[in-house]
């Protein structure tokens, strides 16, 4: 397997729970109250443009303007995952090509990738403004093994929640579970993975493991 693409939040960064915080600080202002335990937990994994059209439509400029500015006073918290690093350096030592594909703003996605020192390993970054479909569509996924030039069976995308795999697995691309960050078992299985992966050091495992298709 010579291509290697990653979801961000949740999967290589902890950077979930500030995604989180500052949605609902941008939309409890909006919805003047707070948001309940059930719709926090919508919000995980979703793109803040979706929730936008769903909940608020018609308010996006109000509300994003509100999630920047709270974003960016808490985004430099973000730290990697333990071993991620280690992970990286090692697939990039084998000769591995490795890529983002995100439902973040690609800025925030650059910015957090040089804090913590990952962005190196990577030869593509897809964000959200780069795709008019967010993932659970496959369009991310398969820009980004385009500008690759690599085909998709011979690829494989690591993700923390169900819109991750099934992104992947609408995109020919096997799709793997990372369950070390904000990854839930169920919620992962439901959506019929290749394999669910405990620690990122697994990762070096499945891909001695998966072949390359010619």
């Amino acid at each position: 397997m010579d291509t290697i693409l990653f979801d961000l939040d949740g999967t290589l960064h902890d950077s979930e729970k500030w995604y989180i915080q500052a949605c609902c600080a941008s939309l409890e202002t909006i919805k003047m109250g707070q948001l309940t335990d059930e719709e926090k937990s919508y919000l995980i994994g979703k793109p803040l443009t979706r929730i936008i059209d769903e909940w608020f439509k018609g308010k996006e400029k109000e509300i994003l303007g509100s999630f920047f500015r709270h974003y960016e006073m808490i985004n430099d918290q973000i730290q990697e995952y333990n071993g991620v690093y280690e992970v990286l350096a090692e697939l990039k030592d084998r000769g591995v090509t490795m890529g983002i594909v995100s439902s973040k703003y690609k800025k925030y996605v650059i910015q957090e990738l040089h804090k913590t020192r990952l962005y190196p390993f990577f030869k593509v970054i897809v964000g959200l403004e780069d795709c008019s479909e967010p993932k659970p569509n496959p369009e991310p996924l398969l820009k980004a093994v385009q500008e690759l030039q690599k085909a998709p069976e011979n690829c494989i995308y690591i993700g923390d929640q169900p819109t991750d795999v099934l992104a992947a697995n609408a995109a020919g691309i096997k799709s793997f579970g990372a369950l070390w960050g904000e990854g839930k078992k169920e919620k992962l299985i439901s959506a019929s993975p290749t394999g669910l992966l405990q620690k990122p050091e697994e990762i070096l495992v499945i891909h001695h493991a998966i072949p390359i298709l010619n």
